[in-house]
């Protein structure tokens, strides 16, 4: 009796460790197709990236991550109701990411929600003080409810935690035109050029040459 009851014990544990192997397996499966997720983005095969990370979702339904990851596919290819419903869940699942709050916001920003893009940006920022692009994000969706002083400051700390931040510079250029500031946006609109010509980027550098022939 003694006997059967150890044995009993033992296929119980060795069961249990099975289970406990096994999702470790799935786990790092999961993960693997969340990476398999990422590089398929980089290269800019998004369909491709959306199936990597449904995958990562399918072994693993509790992964915040990948859902926020197939939102930004998915908002790559237009997708924006969809891609809300990731955030949506990824925010469910994990309220302490901040990078789901700021995603949700560049679309509620694209859909011209500016007022509901900020309430994100403001979570965003608030886990994640350092958030540079929930910074600059909240300036730009500011600047377009004219609210030029407070988008100022927020391209303020985007450049203090990023001080080669191009496009800061520049957005924070056009805040001040705005005021009527001509002399400190042309600053910025220099500062921003000057980045842009280091890192090659033709299309901003036209643009902003363009805006200071006009301050001229």
């Amino acid at each position: 009796m003694k006997d059967k009851c150890l044995l009993t014990v033992f296929l119980v544990c060795l069961v249990c460790l099975s289970a406990s192997c096994a999702s470790e397996k799935t786990s790092e499966k999961a993960i693997d197709y969340n990476r398999q997720g990422l590089a398929a983005a980089k290269r800019g095969e998004y369909q491709e990236a959306i199936e990597m990370y449904s995958a990562a979702i399918l072994l693993d339904p509790d992964y915040a991550e990948a859902y926020n990851n197939r939102g930004v596919a998915k908002k790559r290819l237009g997708r924006f109701e969809s891609a809300i419903a990731d955030y949506d869940t990824a925010i469910r699942l994990d309220p302490s990411l901040g990078t789901p709050y700021n995603n949700r916001g560049i679309i509620m920003k694209n859909l011209g929600d500016y007022e509901a893009a900020i309430v994100d940006y403001d979570t965003a920022i608030r886990l994640r003080p350092d958030y540079v692009n929930a910074y600059y994000n909240r300036g730009i969706a500011k600047a377009q409810l004219d609210q030029y002083d407070a988008a100022i400051t927020d391209y303020d700390a985007a450049i203090q935690f990023k001080p080669d931040y191009t496009k800061a510079y520049f957005r924070r250029g056009l805040a001040k035109r705005s005021l009527n500031k001509p002399t400190a946006a042309k600053q910025d609109f220099q500062t921003a050029l000057e980045l842009a010509t280091q890192a090659g980027n033709i299309e901003l550098k036209g643009t902003i040459e363009n805006l200071l022939l006009r301050l001229k």
